[in-house]
């Protein structure tokens, strides 16, 4: 839910040495998609809640898939970024690898909602609201939310927020991810000093924002200190499994607290992790190359299909075509990434080094 967006651990700028990331990161690759699952399991239960009017979604736990996806975009952005490569070649090659996909969806649904505007209940097209989700300016829709016109694009606005700081930082020659790190951990803690009620700065101060940093925080632990990471996978993924158990107690001392904790664990746990390449964990690393585009349009994948299902689907019949819908939104994220990602990575300019 958060965006993350989950740019490809291939495609992030990386120098040389970011060459290797794809092995070397491999259970990285392979939690990317993981984490783009959990969010689609947790869209299927909203779906069939909205739908059946069943009293509680059981994939309730999933939305932390978007919290693992912002510690792991903080984490691999100060992985790989090369400063010496200058805030330019930075920006493009973050825009090319966002901007394709994320349009292509905004222009389908946007097409989609003025032929049939009753599909899309509080998506409003006009001038405004296009503009503003084309080039990730938050604002509220009549329901109050604050989301694109393409919904799961407020996470990509927190995203593209995070690269913009990143990427200034570079153009003024701070090097060190701390820098970036503290500048957001700045913006929080204004809210609490500056409060006013204009979207934007509501939405670039939420808390949200210190995911990031807690990723930036992971890779400057796991670059000082790797050996420590190292033979304790299970014992840190044991340690997410507890706080996932404990989830709904630490969500009364803060939201944050109930999803950041677990999200880092699970990052945490994925570091060490070097599986063999046996087929079907290549295959895992495959679709996290997919996850992307499996974020941003499975719910309208779900969305048609419980609107399908019989009116009084009963709960095998709900898990089984509810299963076949999420297959269909994986294959439907190969086609968009090898139709539309893949080819605009590769099409991306590669600026000359700065000096």
């Amino acid at each position: 839910m958060k965006a993350a967006s989950t740019a490809g651990l291939q495609d992030a700028g990386a120098p040389p040495r970011g060459r290797a990331v794809h092995s070397k990161l491999l259970g990285l690759q392979v939690l990317r998609f993981a984490a783009a699952f959990f969010v689609v399991l947790f869209h299927l239960g909203v779906s069939l809640q909205i739908e059946f009017g069943n009293r509680t979604n059981i994939f309730h736990n999933g939305a932390v898939g978007v919290d693992i996806f912002f510690v792991i975009s903080g984490f691999i952005i100060a992985y790989t970024t090369d400063p010496k490569k200058g805030a330019l070649y930075f920006v493009r090659r973050r825009l090319m690898r966002i901007v394709p996909l994320y349009w292509t969806l905004t222009a389908g649904i946007a097409v989609l909602a003025m032929l049939k505007p009753g599909l899309l209940n509080s998506t409003v097209i006009n001038g405004e609201t296009l503009i503003k989700s084309l080039f990730f300016i938050p604002f509220a829709k009549a329901n109050g939310a604050v989301q694109p016109i393409l919904f799961l694009g407020w996470t990509l606005n927190y995203e593209m927020f995070f690269y913009g700081i990143y990427a200034v930082c570079l153009a003024l020659g701070q090097r060190s991810p701390l820098v970036p790190a503290a500048i957001i951990v700045l913006l929080v803690a204004a809210v609490s000093l500056v409060k006013f009620d204009y979207v934007p700065w509501r939405f670039y101060t939420n808390p949200l924002m210190l995911e990031f940093v807690l990723g930036i925080g992971l890779y400057l632990l796991y670059r000082r200190s790797p050996a420590i990471f190292h033979g304790r996978s299970l014992p840190i993924f044991l340690m997410f499994v507890a706080a996932m158990a404990l989830r709904a107690p630490l969500l009364e001392i803060h939201w944050l607290v109930a999803n950041g904790i677990p999200a880092v664990l699970l990052v945490a746990a994925a570091l060490p992790w070097a599986p063999a390449p046996t087929p079907i964990v290549l295959f895992m690393a495959l679709l996290g190359n997919v996850s992307y585009s499996l974020y941003l349009s499975h719910p309208y994948v779900l969305q048609l299909a419980v609107k399908l299902m019989p009116d009084h689907a009963g709960t095998a019949t709900q898990v089984l075509l509810g299963g076949a819908a999420c297959v269909l939104s994986i294959a439907l994220s190969i086609v968009l990434y090898f139709t539309i990602e893949r080819p605009a990575q590769l099409a991306a300019p590669v600026p000359k080094p700065q000096r």
